[in-house]
């Protein structure tokens, strides 16, 4: 609703503007949302995927792929320092969920993390508010997945294998392309 009135405008003088307001900062908690049911989930990645959890296996892969499913190696960024490890695992992370925001737009995927809570959460505001994350992408010691609840795309970390398992083209066109200008293609590759 606007007011008029007869009074003229502020002068504005060299160097004076108009303050905005700073944007809520948000935390992981406001951007992550735990799904205290996550059988539904669950129950759709192991149907396609045929999850099998197996610390001692390090040759075949814990999940069914896909013809077209890109696996990246990931051993390369635990080969260097600590600190080259952890910039590393940083710029995964955000290659990562970048790619999950154009993807998804204003849409929410699921993070899922074996014996671990299962989150939702929105790609873009993830980006945006530039929070901490509630599960990563980076296989920091256990399985972890990230995808829409139609498992149109998505990745899949290993852990003990040191890979990452990307689906769908259009995540293995963007997220895909991106990881192999600077990570070899793992031999289990299925593209």
């Amino acid at each position: 609703m606007s007011v008029e009135s007869d009074e003229p405008s502020p002068a504005r003088t060299p160097g004076s503007y108009d303050v905005q307001p700073e944007a809520p900062h948000l935390s992981t908690i406001d951007v992550w949302h735990e799904v205290v049911d996550d059988a539904a989930i669950w129950a759709r990645f192991n149907q396609r995927f045929a999850f099998k959890a197996n610390y001692y296996e390090r040759s075949r892969p814990a999940i069914r792929l896909d013809p077209g499913c890109l696996v990246i190696d990931l051993a390369p960024i635990c080969s260097g320092s600590p600190a080259r490890c952890a910039a590393d695992e940083d710029r995964l992370e955000q290659a990562a969920f970048q790619a999950f925001a154009d993807l998804a737009g204003d849409g929410e995927i699921f993070a899922i993390d074996w014996q671990h809570p299962t989150y939702r959460y929105s790609p873009r505001v993830q980006v945006d508010a530039n929070t901490g994350y509630a599960t990563s992408v980076f296989p920091d010691g256990d399985y972890y997945a990230h995808m829409p609840a139609d498992l149109a795309w998505g990745t899949f970390g290993h852990p003990w294998q040191q890979t990452l398992t990307l689906w769908g083209g259009e995540l293995i066109a963007t997220l895909g392309a991106d990881l192999l200008t600077w990570l070899p293609k793992h031999d289990q590759s299925r593209v």
